[in-house]
């Protein structure tokens, strides 16, 4: 698994629930070459903000998508090669509040693709505003 982490200085701030998110990510992977999947058959594919940083601390191949778009890009790498595990990497402000579209019409074409949702209920990476997952009169 430590193959996995690229020397990439991480930014994270300490205690970040990205780095659980992360590790689960890399086990995953090393289970599935275990029986037999090749590096060079997965693609990460994330959106913009803290959890799209995955793409610069892990060692498979990753696409940088638009904020809220990850999902298509994924859903199109996956037509475009269907024989790819293809991962979309998406924060809860990507995927419930630009994306949101994009989310429920990826599970209506029931795309096989794997969405990894990483909700903080806020936007953390542009000085933490609120998402659509934030509970109501709630202060950061």
């Amino acid at each position: 698994m430590k193959d996995l982490t690229l020397p990439t200085k991480n930014t994270w701030c300490p205690g970040c629930g990205n780095f659980p998110l992360f590790e689960a990510l890399k086990k995953s992977i090393s289970n599935l070459e275990k029986k037999g999947s090749k590096r060079e058959d997965f693609i990460l594919v994330s959106g913009i903000g803290c959890h799209g940083k995955m793409s610069d601390f892990i060692n498979i191949n990753s696409f940088y998508g638009l904020h809220g778009r990850s999902i298509p890009v994924a859903g199109g790498i996956k037509v475009g090669n269907p024989n790819l595990k293809v991962i979309c990497s998406s924060g809860d402000g990507d995927s419930y509040s630009e994306g949101i579209s994009h989310l429920i019409h990826a599970a209506k074409r029931n795309s096989n693709i794997t969405v990894l949702i990483h909700d903080n209920h806020n936007f953390a990476l542009t000085v933490k505003q609120f998402t659509s997952t934030e509970a109501p009169h709630q202060t950061l």
